[in-house]
């Protein structure tokens, strides 16, 4: 059993601060600290002074012994935390100064907290930044309070997600990182794990996954580490071990894998994202639009996925031809299985249904039991086929649906039971897919791929393969890909069409086996991760173009806005802009090169100039009116005290939903010797259909023309983040209390219809992309491919016949929307794009106001 002291001479000495502080039961600093009346610095007199007088004026030493004098309960806490061998000797053994010698090393922090315990001081903080915030020490409010409180999470947690694979690390090989969301039966966790074996084959492996999942025992013989963590950017940095220290390149599986972006940009490895899922269907946008800006390839498993993805890319500015590619996960092979065992799968079936099976028609289907997968439409296709031909049996392979699940399992349970499925002399019948997938594959005769949207299944591969032929709906797979119209075995038929996909079903061959087994033709290709690899690689080979150093706009896109992430945030940006894409402007020259270099009708009647200041009083300054939205009036009254430009207003107008509001308001403004009237509008159309409704059949607006639109619309983000973003549009809209803010001037100049602030986030057409089709045949010409500049967060000055013509756009008495809405993509969302498109129909210019210095987040 080592001593105390050769201990923490050992490990304090790694930090260096053993000279002045050689006894670990003695804390000069801690001493000078809390008692400041001593105005000792030296540490040796301050020892000095402990030893011939604080022992016995009962002051402490250390934190341990003024914590563990207030709180004696901390100790099993403690002990629990430490994972050093010799530490934990000196505990088991009952050493007296055992727990004293921990307690004061985890203090030291990096790297010996880490080494020697389940706990880290700077990770604690960083998992729960209230602990930081409150300026408290991470060890004592664990022991104090975290272990009471539940939920706090330390590196034992993490620890419990780290599993030691079978696989020796090999410093010799590279080492390939392979992200997934899930370890679930799913095809694209069945794609990870293909991915794991294969790369096993050259590399060190290393998965990490946000949930682990029945096929984590599967994982485990492939690979050296894995990690189940849900807070990958926070975490890993954490992991000890070898593996995760030589991370070459990273693989991510899924857009679901999109929180492994974090990490990987902050650790500078490059990574490729390998797509399987629609854009049409992930949401929250976000995942999609980091990928796509973050990866160095994006790598779809059809052109039909890719296809989906187009106005995503769009979004970001993603070169398409250069960055990305298309890899299917497997080669379509087209096989057959011998007579006698389709013989004896239809036997098994038999059995296990419980019916003739022996001249039946079989059609397949297979997946979970869900909407997207269409097993609606292929319980439907049986209904209609039971009577067309009844000897044609459907049988779906996978789980079970949940008859409790209210999204879709409780009515599809209910059709299940009217239509009398799972009964012997029916012709519709589900199975598992653990117990019987190749039986029902070997003894079908054909499939039916009735999914909505669906990439490219797993199942499907393996039909064809044991002699299938596919029935699936164009413009539902990538299997309509144009890579598949060779093949026989691939019918496609209208969309959503049953009645075709039945008559495309019924008019198929009868699959007869071969006699013999005979070996196909060898299968020509490599391994899905020699070609990611490969793909990758040669992205990373051709990559020219190096941008290095900091944006002038210093926003969060990954990381916080702490000082801490400053170089994670400029890592980022190197990459983002070294790629050419854009999630924000690097600086407003990019935004205004970028303005000058297009030829979108538009953007030519786009300008961005720079914010000015001017006196209240200025006799230039036109007369306006200003229109606010309160559905919310906790700020107003901050507003309307804090801006001069209220005071010479010549009309305030306020629209809310309530008269008591209404009341409140008004007297608001008399409070601040403001006159203000009120109009009671629905909540409804966010902000903006209130405004345009004023230049409608009622004329609220009257004969005043130049007009400035704000509104008290929270934030979906936090309180404080929304609080900064409202005050920088309303100083470089309004100006501040004692001047006026040049937008004034602005918008009063002949052929100006628009003037709005500058955002510098790069916001694109998003989900109002969808929309544009409708209204395109509006305007003189194309949409470009992002609008660049828009009013981003719909406050504004404008002119009445600018507003009155973006209501007549779409006309008073539209269908519009009803709350709540989605958070992008409806006519709300598009109107706050178009309003630069409806002046420059109009041959109105739109100008953008940049404001140096103004905080936006």
């Amino acid at each position: 059993m080592q001593h105390p002291e050769e201990i923490w001479k050992a490990l304090a000495g790694r930090v260096g601060i053993t000279i002045n502080r050689p006894d670990f039961r003695f804390d000069p600093s801690f001493y000078a600290r809390t008692y400041p009346d001593l105005a000792i610095n030296d540490a040796a007199a301050l020892q000095d002074h402990f030893d011939k007088h604080g022992r016995l004026e009962g002051r402490y030493a250390t934190s341990y012994s003024q914590l563990r004098q207030k709180a004696p309960y901390i100790d099993p806490a403690l002990a629990k935390l430490i994972v050093d061998p010799a530490l934990t000797e000196l505990v088991e053994k009952g050493h007296p100064d055992a727990l004293h010698l921990a307690f004061e090393l985890i203090q030291l922090g990096a790297p010996i907290d880490a080494c020697i315990s389940d706990f880290s001081m700077q990770a604690y903080l960083e998992w729960h930044p209230d602990i930081a915030q409150a300026g408290m020490n991470p060890l004592i409010h664990y022991l104090r309070f975290g272990t009471i409180e539940g939920g706090r999470r330390t590196l034992a947690d993490l620890r419990t997600g780290l599993h030691t694979g079978q696989q020796q690390f090999r410093s010799e090989l590279p080492t390939v990182m392979i992200c997934l969301h899930e370890m679930s039966q799913t095809d694209t966790s069945a794609v990870g794990l293909d991915l794991a074996r294969q790369a096993g084959q050259t590399h060190n492996v290393v998965v990490v996954t946000l949930r682990g999942g029945a096929l984590l025992d599967r994982f485990l013989p492939l690979c050296c580490s894995v990690l189940i963590t849900e807070n990958p950017l926070r975490e890993i940095p954490y992991v000890r071990g070898e593996v995760f220290g030589k991370i070459d390149y990273a693989i991510l599986s899924s857009v679901e894998c999109a929180l492994f972006i974090h990490p990987l940009v902050a650790q500078d490895i490059p990574f490729a994202a390998y797509i399987h899922e629609y854009a049409d269907y992930t949401f929250p946008p976000w995942k999609s639009a980091y990928t796509a800006a973050f990866a160095n390839l994006l790598i779809f498993s059809a052109e039909h996925v890719r296809e989906s993805w187009q106005g995503r890319l769009a979004d970001v500015t993603f070169d398409t031809a250069n960055d990305s590619t298309i890899i299917p996960q497997r080669p379509l092979i087209e096989g057959q299985v011998t007579e006698m065992r389709r013989i004896e799968a239809r036997r098994t079936l038999c059995k296990a249904l419980g019916r003739d099976l022996t001249n039946a028609r079989i059609i397949c289907g297979a997946g979970h039991v869900h909407w997207p997968k269409g097993t609606d439409t292929f319980v439907q296709a049986a209904q209609a086929c039971s009577d067309v031909d009844p000897e044609t049996v459907f049988v779906w392979i996978g789980d079970r649906r949940n008859h409790q699940d209210m999204g879709f399992g409780v009515l599809f349970d209910y059709h299940l039971r009217q239509v009398r499925a799972d009964r012997k002399d029916g012709n519709l019948f589900f199975v598992s897919a653990r117990a019987l997938y190749l039986d029902v594959l070997d003894a079908a005769d054909a499939m039916f791929l009735s999914s909505r949207l669906d990439p490219l299944p797993n199942a499907v591969f393996d039909a064809v393969q044991r002699g299938c032929q596919v029935v699936c709906f164009e413009g539902a797979t990538g299997f309509a890909d144009a890579r598949y119209h060779g093949s026989d075995r691939i019918i496609r038929v209208p969309y959503a069409d049953p009645a075709a996909a039945i008559a495309a079903l019924l008019a198929l061959p009868r699959k007869t086996g071969v006699w013999e087994e005979t070996p196909g033709p060898p299968i020509k290709g490599h391994s899905l991760f020699d070609r990611i690899r490969w793909a990758l690689q040669d992205r990373l080979g051709r990559q020219r173009s190096f941008v290095l150093g900091r944006s002038t706009f210093d926003i969060p896109l990954l990381f916080t806005k702490s000082d801490r992430d400053r170089p994670l945030r400029q890592r980022e940006r190197e990459k983002l802009f070294s790629y050419g894409r854009r999630l924000l402007w690097r600086d407003v020259d990019d935004a205004r090169a970028t303005l000058t270099a297009s030829d979108n009708w538009i953007h030519k009647r786009t300008r961005l100039e720079d914010y000015s200041s001017l006196a209240a009083d200025d006799p230039q300054v036109p007369e306006y009116a200003i229109h606010i939205h309160a559905f919310y009036i906790d700020n107003l009254l901050a507003d309307l005290r804090d801006h001069a430009a209220f005071v010479r207003a010549s009309r305030i107008l306020v629209t809310t939903d309530t008269e008591t509001k209404a009341k409140t308001i008004r007297q608001m403004g008399a409070d601040q010797g403001l006159t203000i009237e009120t109009h009671l509008v629905p909540n409804q159309g966010r902000d903006i259909l209130p405004f345009l409704r004023l230049f409608g059949r009622e004329e609220l607006a009257g004969e005043d023309r130049i007009w400035c639109h704000l509104h008290q619309k929270k934030s979906i983000q936090t309180t404080s983040h929304g609080d900064v973003w409202r005050r920088f549009l309303h100083r470089i809209l309004l100006g501040d209390n004692h001047t006026l803010s040049s937008a004034i001037l602005q918008i009063a100049q002949p052929g100006v219809g628009l003037v709005a602030p500058f955002e510098p986030h790069f916001v694109p057409w998003d989900d109002s992309r969808r929309l544009l089709p409708d209204i395109a045949d509006c305007f003189p010409g194309p949409m470009p491919d992002n609008p660049l500049l828009f009013p981003v967060g719909n406050m504004f000055w404008t002119r009445a016949e600018v507003a009155r013509d973006m209501l007549n756009l779409f006309g008073e008495d539209h269908a519009w929307p009803n709350e709540p809405i989605p958070t992008d993509g409806t006519e709300y969302h598009l109107i706050e794009r178009l309003w630069p498109a409806v002046a420059a129909r109009m041959k109105l210019n739109s100008v953008f106001l940049h404001k140096e210095g103004e905080e936006r987040v």
